[in-house]
């Protein structure tokens, strides 16, 4: 897709974590969907293009070795609404889509973005990209901290996020 090789050009990290992020939705998905009643293909799309609202944000605050300052995260947080309009624009937002690239931030708790949805409210598909988001993101170095081993991510993952697919 055109879309996912403009993340590459913005932004090398975040191309490699869309890219990640993807295959490991993909695989969850397919343990936790019925392959029937989803559409694999729509949501590969969704899961590889969850970012892609980063292009929109400097890449200075992408890559910044560092706490972002409150204007730095509010600018960050936009990604997901950003990701959706451009999507929205090109005429490329289906539902499953959608779905992924507008919630993947929400929590089950209601303290994710933008929405701040909660529970049931948070789709299935958002939810399992969540995880494949978090689980990228502890096990991948970066400038501003170092990778945590496959282990302590699902631990953590386990011990945070339990109940994140869970219906």
């Amino acid at each position: 897709s055109s879309q996912l090789l403009s993340i590459t050009d913005h932004d090398p990290y975040t191309y490699t974590h869309s890219v990640n992020v993807g295959v490991l939705s993909i695989m969850l998905a397919g343990r936790v969907l019925d392959k029937k009643t989803h559409n694999l293909k729509e949501l590969g799309a969704g899961f590889f293009l969850h970012d892609l609202g980063k292009v929109k944000v400097n890449s200075d605050i992408i890559n910044k070795a560092g706490k972002l300052t409150h204007d730095e995260m509010c600018q960050m947080k936009k990604h997901s609404e950003f990701g959706y309009q451009v999507l929205k624009k090109a005429n490329q937002l289906s539902e499953e889509i959608g779905h992924i690239v507008l919630q993947h931030h929400e929590r089950v708790d209601g303290r994710g973005y933008p929405q701040g949805l909660a529970k049931d409210d948070i789709h299935i598909y958002a939810r399992i990209c969540s995880i494949a988001g978090v689980y990228d993101a502890l096990t991948s170095e970066r400038s501003y901290k170092k990778s945590m081993s496959p282990f302590d991510a699902l631990v953590i993952i386990r011990d945070e996020m339990l109940g994140h697919i869970q219906k």
